[in-house]
């Protein structure tokens, strides 16, 4: 019985951790990292389950998009479609 509890008391743990790295992710990192994600609520609460298996890969990607430029890439064009919505009104 040691065992078995040992294994459930990690699930726990892992699951935990994988909620709030999934919280963290859903209301900061997505919109930053993906443009297209921005206004999608419903799509954020469809990949909460798989954010919480796969936290530790979250993290690694997150971290390394955001150490990187390419949040800068996004950032300009973000920028880019504001002008082209603005041209087009």
């Amino acid at each position: 019985m040691v065992v078995a509890e040992s294994i459930i008391l990690i699930a726990q743990i892992y699951c935990v951790i994988g909620l709030i790295v999934a919280l963290a992710f859903i209301t900061i990192g997505l919109g930053r990292i993906e443009l297209a994600a921005r206004g999608a609520f419903l799509f954020r609460l469809q990949i909460i389950p798989g954010l919480i298996l796969l936290w530790p890969i979250v993290i690694v990607r997150w971290v390394a998009l955001e150490r990187s430029g390419e949040k800068i890439l996004l950032d300009k064009e973000e920028a880019e479609l504001h002008k082209e919505q603005e041209g087009k009104k």
